[in-house]
């Protein structure tokens, strides 16, 4: 992340909101009764000479602190501020709701004359943001980046980002922490994240296991964060994520595949367009038709607890991954329940989604180009780079009118749950000691047809026995159950039959 999870990192200084406060108080402005505040009205120049920061401070701090709040109104032109421009912290009760309209994204820009951490620090929920670019570099001075990131925001519940970019952050386009409430957002009408993030390539490091040290790269200037990426070669297992960022080193995950020692060369993959932290409130979020092109890690990063829906839109040429979806971390509770509907994915670098312990994910007709050193194309550009089996459990693929589900694997006992999904394989040794036994679940509660299948790779000489401990199986005791062939390459079908309240099961033919 670029920024920690201390609040004395990012929060409002006493001293700041001070100054803000001042800053408001020393306006006078003649209302509109639309109570729009044109930010040229406070002195703002937008002509990309002027240093336009206090104008857009004292604007913003105006609006923040009137009852009610209203509309900050910036005409086309670029705004260069030499500081970042704050958001004061405005208690919930004053129902303050203020939104930043532009006239679009491509005329109205604001971007910093100096180095700093944001170019703008976001706060309060509702209202949205509109026709606004924010660029970490700056155009008047040969476009050198000097925000770390374009924007980073909290407690934004309820806002709407339309029409509005972040680029050429040196981190992250747009970083929403983990703080305050941050449910309910919206992205849509063309949202960009572009050229975000930066690649470090080097040969100074070594590393074994699950650590790398390196010999003059500085974590904290070089911008080292943890939640990038590191590869390491060429192909598929190139790629592992940055778990910790420490003194000189880092700890990824998974292990490395090999010991490698200095003269190694290794890519860096820092920041992202648009990364949602993890937070117990950072929650159904909507993305619609929005573009993710050209971040140096991933695209979009999500790491929200639940119910993010990802619509349409454009991941094209990021350096790692169009979209990486999960918790973060190993073990933790999983990022639930969403979706990624007719997204397109071109030209990213190792994968097109990274899947990092989803919990019902759904992608549905993606269109899948090839990455261009990585995975191959179609599904198998969906993947997850420890591939433990809670990473695809519960992910479900409809891609060119096929469905692609996870099937869990069994040489012995098996019993069905929801939790493992509707498909294993059996794949008995020859030297197998019993059968196979499949133990079929408690007939379903609900009214839809559910269907239960297993493929038999291998019987390993033996039948395949089918048993329930809740219903019949074919009209017979389900606790002695049925059994299919001894054999290979067949598969058997299960459902449950209300009318007879009975798992039906048949099988093809097997090869032998």
């Amino acid at each position: 992340m670029a920024f920690g999870s201390k609040k004395s990192k990012y929060g409002l200084q006493a001293s700041t909101a001070k100054k803000i406060k001042k800053l408001g108080e020393e306006v006078t402005f003649s209302e509109r009764p639309d109570r729009t505040f044109n930010v040229k009205a406070f002195g703002a120049k937008g002509n990309g000479q002027a240093d336009d920061w206090r104008a857009l401070q004292q604007a913003i701090a105006f609006a923040y602190n009137k009852q009610g709040g209203g509309t900050l109104f910036f005409p086309p032109g670029l705004y260069r501020i030499s500081e970042p421009l704050e958001v004061p912290e405005v208690d919930s009760e004053k129902q303050t709701i203020v939104s930043w309209v532009g006239y679009s994204d491509q005329t109205t820009i604001i971007a910093p004359s100096k180095p700093m951490d944001y170019l703008v620090r976001m706060r309060g929920g509702d209202g949205g943001i509109k026709g606004i670019r924010f660029m970490g570099s700056d155009p008047g001075n040969g476009y050198v980046r000097n925000a770390k990131v374009c924007m980073v925001a909290s407690d934004i519940r309820n806002k709407v980002f339309s029409n509005t970019s972040f680029s050429w952050g040196i981190v992250h386009g747009l970083q929403i922490l983990e703080e305050g409430n941050n449910n309910l957002c919206i992205f849509d009408q063309s949202c960009k994240f572009e050229q975000n993030g930066k690649v470090l390539t080097g040969t100074d490091a070594r590393g074994s296991g699950n650590e790398i040290t390196f010999s003059s790269l500085n974590m904290e200037r070089d911008n080292v964060q943890a939640g990038g990426f590191i590869k390491i070669g060429t192909g598929t297992g190139s790629v592992y994520h940055i778990d910790e960022v420490s003194g000189s080193g880092i700890k990824v995950s998974p292990g490395l595949k090999n010991t490698f020692r200095t003269g190694t060369e290794y890519k860096l993959h820092i920041g992202s367009g648009l990364q949602i932290d993890r937070g117990s409130d950072n929650n159904v979020y909507g993305i619609y038709d929005c573009h993710f092109v050209g971040n140096a890690g991933a695209g979009l990063v999500q790491r929200g607890l639940y119910g993010h829906n990802v619509q349409g839109g454009n991941f094209d040429s990021n350096g790692i991954a169009g979209i990486h979806i999960g918790s973060g971390t190993l073990n933790t509770t999983p990022s639930y329940s969403n979706t990624i509907h007719h997204a397109y994915f071109e030209s990213n670098g190792y994968a097109n989604v990274i899947l990092d312990y989803p919990s019902g994910l759904s992608i549905i007709d993606p269109l899948l180009a090839t990455p261009t050193d990585g995975t191959g194309g179609g599904v198998d550009s969906i993947t997850s780079l420890r591939n433990l089996p809670f990473d695809y459990m519960t992910t479900s693929i409809i891609y060119n009118g096929r469905t692609y589900q996870y099937v869990n694997a069994t040489n012995g006992s098996f019993t069905f749950s929801a939790e493992t999904g509707p498909r294993i394989f059996v794949n008995q040794p020859a030297n197998a000691i019993g059968p196979a036994v499949i133990r079929l679940p408690a007939p379903p509660a609900h009214e839809f047809g559910e269907e239960l299948e297993i493929f038999v790779e291998d019987s390993g000489g033996l039948p395949v026995q089918l048993v329930s401990d809740f219903a019949e199986v074919n009209r017979v005791n389900g606790r002695f159950g049925i059994e299919a062939p001894a054999g290979l390459g067949y598969k058997i079908t299960a459902f449950y039959s209300r009318r007879h309240r009975s798992w039906m099961v048949s099988h093809t033919l097997p090869l032998e």
